[in-house]
């Protein structure tokens, strides 16, 4: 893969930075369109046209040359690249956990993979969700870490679920005789929001099964289309 890709890199006009507990692919929509880029062709950048549409993660590599930020920092960071090798007291990790939900506004019954959860797209500051949960920040900075466990996970519908947004647009793009690759890079571009084109695939294969459609619609030729 690394042969297709653009060489040399260098950082991207406009800095941005990273938000604690954020996923990798949010951060890439945002530093995307902070330099006036789609986010698909900033995938593309970072992992090639082929694998930037499956991939579950990204070039961590090229990332950090492309935001001007050290891999250490990312990984510090961004909630999926995987944490470092730090040790990781378990035991203070549920007194805080069980001090955290003593203290949070919002009761929950796992409320370290809460907060991780509603981080992976946070569009605020620290301060916003600390205020958010009612808790502190210093708590928040510690839960939020990639070294910090999350024994209890919420599953990310990124690749396996459709939520009813995304089925809406999705079946709007089919009507409208979108492909597969078109309605992707219009949801990844336009809807601020992540989903693999297995997913999209998968789905557009079953409305042509709902339709009685032998052949997949997006194997016919068809007009170009505009999509907002």
């Amino acid at each position: 893969m690394t042969g297709t890709l653009p060489k040399p890199l260098s950082p991207l006009p406009v800095n941005v930075r990273p938000r604690l507990g954020e996923s990798t692919v949010h951060y890439v929509q945002r530093l995307a369109h902070a330099n006036h880029l789609k986010p698909t062709h900033l995938l593309n950048i970072l992992n090639g046209p082929l694998a930037a549409r499956s991939a579950t993660a990204v070039d961590i590599g090229r990332l950090a040359t492309l935001s001007a930020r050290s891999m250490t920092t990312l990984k510090n960071t961004l909630a999926d690249i995987g944490p470092p090798a730090l040790p990781v007291n378990t035991r203070s990790a549920i007194r805080l956990a069980r001090l955290a939900t003593e203290k949070s506004r919002r009761r929950s019954s796992n409320i370290v993979g809460q907060i991780k959860h509603d981080a992976l797209r946070n569009k605020g500051s620290l301060r916003q969700i600390a205020d958010t949960w009612g808790l502190p920040r210093w708590l928040i900075k510690k839960i939020l870490s990639p070294t910090f466990p999350d024994m209890n996970p919420i599953i990310i519908g990124r690749t396996t679920h459709l939520s009813d947004e995304h089925y809406s647009l999705l079946t709007a793009h089919y009507h409208q005789g979108a492909t597969p690759g078109q309605a992707w890079r219009d949801l990844v571009d336009n809807h601020d929001t992540w989903i693999t084109s297995a997913v999209v695939l998968r789905q557009f294969s079953a409305f042509d099964q709902e339709r009685g459609n032998v052949t997949p619609s997006w194997r016919r030729r068809a007009a170009p289309l505009k999509l907002q």
